[in-house]
């Protein structure tokens, strides 16, 4: 097998494209042969020949066994060879509807939210909003420990003042290596997993002093808390806002493949090719 293995690495480099090359068969099994076309299609261009000839080889030893294995199923499971069929064809009609459903969602779905579908979708379903961890709104840096000017960065971090505030972000773009400004809420589970410490009581860490800095051998962290929202309670919309769009499109997917199921059968039923029957019938 691994001389043959080799014939046919030698083959696929010559790019054979002639009718009959392409015709060749490399194996039998049962009523069933394996085409030198079907191989080639299955051995990537880049390898090298020790490699297309391990891989040739595998990929012919299993379609051996498993084209042996299909024709012992088949003859022992004959009993079941109906129901099998049956699940086949039940899948195979699952694959045409979710293409055909996936077509047309890319084709008719509207994406696009206005600010009053996203508020009333909000104010009528606070009960899913609510927070289940503490979030805030920081200013935080990662520094190399190196970083010049960094008693400034911790005046800056405190600061009220505008101007105080571009210059730590221009700092930041600059020298940080992550910089979180006061304008977005953060899960506070996700701030600690920038810092290197542990907490055990969030509720202490949170209601400590303003400025907070920490270091290891290679970076140095200062954080400053600027707001606090306790866990539940209700989550602000503006961190809500892409998971409220996501929950409105799926909304509307589902609309949309419901309108095009009840057409199709409106269509259908009009036309005397779908009825339900008020009582079983015959079959014709």
């Amino acid at each position: 097998m691994r001389r043959f293995g080799i014939f046919l690495v030698i083959a696929l480099l010559a790019s054979c494209s002639n009718t009959t090359d392409q015709e060749l068969v490399i194996a039998k099994a049962g009523n069933n042969v394996l085409k030198f076309s079907e191989l080639k299609n299955a051995i990537p261009n880049n390898l090298s020949s020790e490699d297309s000839a391990e891989l040739a080889t595998n990929f012919i030893q299993t379609w051996v066994n498993r084209e042996l294995m299909y024709e012992k199923a088949r003859f022992n499971l004959d009993g079941v060879e109906q129901d099998i069929e049956k699940r086949v064809e039940n899948y195979r009609k699952e694959l045409y509807i979710f293409a055909f459903e996936k077509e047309q969602v890319g084709q008719k779905l509207d994406t696009n939210f206005t600010e009053k579908e996203i508020f009333s979708f909000y104010d009528e379903n606070q009960a899913i909003f609510q927070l289940n961890d503490y979030i805030v709104k920081v200013r935080y840096v990662k520094l190399k420990l190196n970083s010049p000017n960094v008693e400034k960065v911790e005046e800056w971090v405190q600061s009220e003042d505008q101007g105080d505030i571009d210059k730590l972000t221009e700092y930041c773009h600059k020298y940080a290596v992550k910089f979180f400004n006061d304008t977005n809420w953060v899960y506070f589970n996700e701030l600690l997993r920038e810092l290197p410490i542990e907490v055990y009581n969030k509720e202490s860490f949170l209601r400590s002093d303003n400025l907070v800095n920490f270091s290891d051998p290679e970076f140095l962290y200062i954080l400053s808390i600027r707001d606090i929202q306790s866990k539940n309670t209700l989550s602000p919309i503006e961190l809500e806002r892409d998971r409220i769009k996501s929950l409105l499109l799926n909304k509307r997917k589902l609309e949309l493949l419901s309108s095009i199921r009840r057409k199709l059968y409106q269509d259908a039923q009009s036309k005397g090719n779908a009825t339900i029957y008020d009582k079983p019938q015959l079959a014709q």
